[in-house]
């Protein structure tokens, strides 16, 4: 028989074929880049730098630059305005918003991006409107920045984003941990509040919202995509709203409203004698409310309701699906389709 086919020749195998192009390993690239990521991570903090870049220099070599804490410092916007401002009204599309006592004559806007903030003043109320930073597309109560500018999608304030400036690709790393928001990813204003100032009205739309030991005579904080929190401070009149997101308080409150379709609402009330012109309204779609205040419960009448969850006052459940009680004269309303109501009063 013909040795031919007692011994057939072995099909060729990638080493014998040297004109074969070796397989990519996407594996490993992704490794590859989480490695690095790491590695950048670990020597940012150690160097005290915020962040970095990777410049690809048309794919022949990189190129890394760290972000020394004095690059990446916020911005000041420097208002020469007259000193009986009383009312500031914050308009924000795709940013968080802190507001912060000063002690300062005049409030003072910093942004934590650098880019531009509209700021205006008429008859003793200043604007702050941020609306033309940047555009943010919200899917879920996350926010993803698009930067027109670049043309690529990035993950900002802190983690990775690939970004394309007069034909340069590079990815940039932030490790600015105090600045990172779910809300919102890229950009954050801090506005100085000085103690003349009595009313503040504070709208969003991605991004969280929140006061800080600042008192006010009416406050109005309302986001779609965000948390809306107050942290200290003197409220006789407070409207606390979100779409998306968890409703604190915490401060010397007089009327209080405060609402949220998807998160928890939750009121510590530090005033100890409420007044008969007071009402408190506190309802979740989906989530529980909490209110605990410091005046005793005969200062109060109360109306709570839920559809999935449990009542509670003072610690006691109390059985079905609405409860009414208490012969004071301020109301309370509290209300939550999926989630609990709790009531905590001063004993």
């Amino acid at each position: 028989m013909n040795e031919q086919y007692n011994n057939p020749t072995p099909p060729n195998t990638w080493e014998q074929d040297p004109y074969r192009k070796p397989r990519i390993s996407w594996n490993k690239i992704a490794l590859g880049l989480i490695l690095l990521g790491a590695c950048l991570f670990a020597v940012g903090w150690l160097t005290g730098a915020r962040g970095g870049r990777v410049y690809f220099n048309n794919g022949a070599s990189l190129q890394v630059a760290a972000y020394p804490l004095e690059e990446h410092e916020t911005t000041a916007i420097n208002l020469n305005f007259s000193s009986d401002i009383h009312t500031i009204n914050i308009t924000s599309a795709s940013c968080s918003i802190r507001i912060l006592p000063t002690n300062e004559a005049v409030p003072r806007v910093v942004s934590s991006s650098g880019r531009n903030i509209i700021v205006n003043e008429v008859d003793g109320r200043l604007y702050v409107d941020t609306r033309n930073i940047g555009a943010t597309r919200v899917v879920n109560g996350f926010g993803v920045n698009w930067n027109r500018s670049q043309g690529l999608i990035g993950v900002g304030t802190l983690g990775v984003s690939f970004n394309r400036t007069n034909e340069v690709n590079f990815m940039e790393f932030n490790f600015d941990i105090s600045s990172f928001s779910f809300a919102n990813f890229t950009n954050r204003i801090y506005v100085y509040v000085p103690s003349t100032v009595r009313y503040i009205d504070a709208r969003g739309t991605s991004g969280s919202i929140r006061l800080e030991n600042v008192s006010t005579v009416n406050l109005r904080l309302q986001t779609v995509s965000g948390s809306v929190t107050v942290d200290g401070g003197n409220h006789p009149n407070a409207h606390l709203q979100t779409t998306s997101g968890s409703v604190r308080g915490n401060g010397v409150f007089g009327n209080v409203y405060a609402r949220s379709t998807s998160g928890s609402v939750n009121i510590t009330d530090s005033n100890i004698s409420h007044a008969g012109t007071n009402r408190i309204q506190l309802e979740t779609t989906s989530g529980s409310v909490r209110f605990y205040t410091s005046a005793p419960r005969n200062n109060f009448n109360y109306n709570i309701s839920v559809t999935s969850g449990s009542m509670r006052i003072d610690g006691s459940r109390q059985s079905g699906r609405s409860f009414s009680g208490g012969s004071g004269n301020v109301p309370i309303s509290a209300r939550s389709t999926s989630g609990s109501v709790q009531l905590n009063f001063s004993r």
